[in-house]
């Protein structure tokens, strides 16, 4: 069996109303030196089924029981045996050209150890594109990728995760130093990598989107208690292990202010005083 270039891994957790089309926009790269890997994490829908209908030799399916996005993309890269590796959601789209630009960048740019691009987020229920991930108040949040990587561990800590973990390319041997995604966070594992990627490596940046990014109800960053648990956990173990400057740990302080306050005015608001009163505590204290 010849060994791919490029293993795109595909995470599943009962999103079989979509994965068929994610699947299809990854075999109808124009780069097709790949392998896609995905790993179904115990999903109940018909996720085995849907991929089973792809006879693409290049489609590799394995089941796990269900223990989270984390866990499940890190099964992916313990079976990877492509020299570069990047992810798709089971509910987003590639373009066609995605995986050709990136590889090329890479392979003309030995210094450079990641590369990622901007996306449109679409809407669901619409298909109607609502904006980019870069440079749009309306879909994301505004920012230039350019100016945010002159200063990258900031911009994770003030802004969050400016670069869509969707949007990767990254040679395997990254992960040889940084590790992969920690699986003990309960969300925002992609803040984490991002940290440590720009901690370590240069990331260069195509200024233009390859993908869509499917915005529904069932998305992650809608679980608003599991973002703030994940979010503060991650800023805590940037402090803790990450060996900031003493600006960026000051940087950190504000920001865990921010959260604690905002989760626990919305907690008390919402009827959950106890959890309320905690996060505002830990705020002004």
């Amino acid at each position: 069996m010849n060994t791919p270039k490029v293993t795109v891994i595909m995470p599943a957790y009962n999103y079989a109303e979509y994965l068929g089309e994610s699947i299809q926009s990854v075999l109808d790269q124009t780069f097709a030196d790949f392998e896609l890997i995905v790993v179904d994490d115990g999903s109940t829908d018909n996720t085995p089924g849907i991929v089973a209908s792809f006879k693409d030799p290049r489609v590799r399916y394995v089941r796990r029981e269900h223990r989270g996005v984390a866990a499940a993309v890190n099964t992916g890269f313990y079976i990877a045996r492509g020299e570069y590796i990047m992810g798709i959601g089971a509910d987003d789209i590639l373009f066609p050209r995605n995986i050709e630009l990136k590889i090329n960048l890479l392979q003309s740019r030995p210094d450079v150890a990641v590369v990622c691009s901007d996306a449109y987020l679409f809407d669901s229920r619409t298909g109607e594109n609502t904006g980019t991930f870069w440079r749009d108040n309306r879909a994301h949040y505004w920012v230039d990728p350019f100016e945010a990587m002159r200063h990258p561990i900031k911009e994770v800590i003030v802004r969050g995760c400016f670069i869509a973990p969707q949007t990767y390319l990254i040679r395997r041997e990254v992960f040889d130093k940084i590790d992969y995604l920690d699986e003990s966070l309960p969300s925002c594992e992609d803040w984490d990598l991002l940290f440590r990627i720009c901690k370590h490596f240069t990331i260069e940046i195509i200024d233009q989107p390859l993908s869509r990014l499917r915005r529904h109800e069932k998305n992650l960053s809608k679980d608003n208690e599991k973002m703030y648990t994940g979010l503060v956990l991650v800023l805590n173990k940037a402090a803790r292990e990450y060996s900031l400057s003493h600006d960026e740990t000051k940087l950190v302080r504000k920001r865990l202010f921010r959260e604690h306050f905002s989760y626990g005015l919305k907690a008390v608001a919402g009827g959950r005083a106890v959890a309320g009163r905690r996060a505002l505590t830990t705020a002004i204290g």
